[in-house]
């Protein structure tokens, strides 16, 4: 009878000091992964312009009026093309995807988007700012 109160005793003690290695070694991983984390959030951020002779509320100011003047140039071009968004499939499985379209009418990876930011950046830099 004491055997097997020491065999599920021990049996017990085995269990939880699996349960404890699982996350002594989950911790270890979220230490390796949470500086690379870190990093690729901050790799992320807005880089500001700056210009010697500028203040801060001109600079922003410069930038509304070059974000204005980019949105206002990308919509005249991209006005007369119609896009095309995202269709609805279903697998074999019945589960419902989204299937996004290439070819010269579907915007799929935010070309308008990318238009404007590369007119800003070539309308700061004409007046004289840089990127930090």
């Amino acid at each position: 009878m004491r055997r097997r109160e020491d065999e599920a005793e021990t049996e017990a003690l085995e269990k939880q000091a699996r349960r404890v290695y699982r996350g002594h070694v989950a911790i270890l991983a979220a230490r390796r992964l949470l500086p690379v984390a870190v990093l690729a959030l901050a790799s992320c951020a807005e880089q500001p312009w700056s210009k010697e002779d500028a203040s801060a509320e001109q600079a922003q100011k410069d930038k509304h009026t070059c974000e204005e003047q980019a949105y206002r140039e990308v919509q005249k071009r991209y006005a007369s093309l119609p896009t095309v968004g995202p269709a609805l499939i279903s697998d074999s499985t019945a589960r419902r995807l989204n299937v996004y379209p290439s070819g010269p009418f579907a915007d799929q990876f935010g070309t308008e988007l990318q238009e404007e930011l590369r007119l800003t950046s070539e309308c700061m830099r004409a007046k004289g700012y840089q990127q930090k």
